[in-house]
């Protein structure tokens, strides 16, 4: 049976998340399917888990979204062209944080410090895409295919520039950074 603590937890995850993605929706960087997903999201990762794994993905979100409203006028016409937009809807919310998701429930029903460390993994891995795709597609110049080296449009898949290559590796940072600070702070150990 539940103690109070455990409801309390689960309520403050639903909160702060419908809060988050309410903002969220209401700057459009949410449609209102992309809203839901990331309340349930939300709720589960700060109810089954702790404020370590809601941060990184608050973290993750919050940054991401940012970026995505950073020169949106220029990034306009490329949407066109690609299936992501500045506004994400459940299918991408779910693509980005439905593995954290898993690992935060897999951590929930049998504790281990591998889902943690494969949580980081995880996080970093679609925060470093993401950052790559809202700086990439703003290089000055076009991206080069990273399998023939040959010139792509902006946004296509497969396309590097510096710019958004070392966005991505400032994104992975971010997380790895975030996660040792959260850790610390949730009380979680370093290694066993």
């Amino acid at each position: 049976m539940p103690t109070g603590l455990d409801v309390l937890q689960w309520v403050t995850g639903f909160g702060g998340a419908l809060l988050v993605a309410g903002a969220a929706y209401y700057k459009q960087s949410l449609s209102f399917s992309g809203m839901l997903a990331a309340v349930v999201m939300g709720t589960l990762y700060f109810g089954a888990g702790n404020a370590f794994w809601f941060g990184i993905l608050l973290l993750f979100f919050i940054s991401s979204s940012l970026l995505s409203k950073l020169h949106h006028e220029n990034k306009a016409e490329l949407e066109a062209t690609y299936d992501k937009t500045g506004r994400r809807d459940a299918g991408q919310v779910f693509a980005n944080g439905g593995l954290g998701m898993l690992l935060v429930l897999l951590n929930a029903i049998y504790p281990l410090e591998l889902w943690g460390f494969l949580f980081i993994g995880v996080m970093a891995t679609v925060t470093s895409d993401t950052w790559a795709t809202e700086i990439g597609t703003l290089a000055k110049k076009p991206p080069r295919s990273v399998l023939t080296g040959r010139m792509l449009p902006p946004g296509t898949s497969g396309g590097v520039s510096l710019p958004g290559t070392l966005a991505a590796a400032a994104g992975g940072a971010l997380i790895g950074l975030a996660s040792w600070l959260l850790r610390a702070a949730s009380g979680m150990p370093e290694h066993s």
